[in-house]
């Protein structure tokens, strides 16, 4: 619950969210390649930022910490540290390598989980460790078919109510190097646009009311999906 104070907090998250998260990223070293190489300041300003402004407490977590990409990790925390100073923060990671070296640097103070996305044994142990009942999730973490639709299925329903859960990087989805990690139930066959494009189909016909997919926004090479109220979390 908000108080009048909170309110007038951040408001320009509401109206200029876009300009702020590009900028605000921009103006930090490393610069996060979600502005550079990527264009995702337009969903997470356009959705985002609003919702931080009226839930400034969010429980927010994040897969993969930039540990491949050609500057240090940490590059969006920092971000969100910078843009959701009132955040719960979580980073979940596959190189617990890089997570052990950074841990007291850069990633100071962040909450931190390691494994791989793409098994569900390790996605049930980030929910407990976690407690789960995200307000946000964001899946940049391997970009792989499999990794990427197994921790939606997992972590899909522990998305609190009118929460938010995005997904980066789909691009490369029929690329076979990205098609690789097949599991027991995911092959190399599962794209995750596609995937996608069915749940779209869901909610467009959704007459009833009966989906708990609330919205559906796509971009270039991104997703935001939305989660309808009245649908309690696991």
């Amino acid at each position: 619950i908000l108080n009048v104070e909170d309110l007038f907090q951040n408001v320009d998250y509401l109206w200029n969210g876009t300009a702020i998260f590009k900028d605000t990223a921009k103006g930090l070293q490393p610069v996060t390649d979600k502005v550079t190489t990527h264009t995702y300041e337009i969903m997470y300003g356009k959705f985002l930022l609003p919702y931080y402004q009226q839930n400034p407490t969010m429980k927010m977590l994040e897969i993969g910490l930039g540990c491949d990409m050609n500057y240090e990790p940490g590059a969006s925390v920092a971000l969100y540290r910078k843009l959701f100073p009132q955040a719960e923060l979580w980073e979940a990671e596959y190189d617990a390598v890089c997570v052990e070296k950074h841990r007291h640097g850069e990633l100071k103070g962040i909450n931190l989980l390691v494994g791989d996305q793409g098994k569900a044994a390790t996605l049930d142990d980030w929910i407990d460790k976690s407690g789960g009942n995200f307000d946000v999730v964001i899946d940049d973490g391997g970009h792989q078919n499999c990794q990427i639709w197994t921790s939606f299925q997992k972590l899909w329903p522990t998305v609190k109510e009118g929460g938010l859960y995005f997904i980066e990087d789909m691009q490369v989805a029929k690329s076979m190097h990205y098609r690789k990690a097949n599991t027991e139930t995911c092959d190399s066959n599962l794209l995750v646009p596609e995937m996608l494009k069915k749940y779209f189909d869901t909610l467009m016909y959704d007459t009833k009311r009966k989906n708990d997919i609330e919205f559906m926004f796509c971009q270039s090479e991104a997703c935001v999906l939305g989660k309808k109220k009245g649908v309690s979390a696991v």
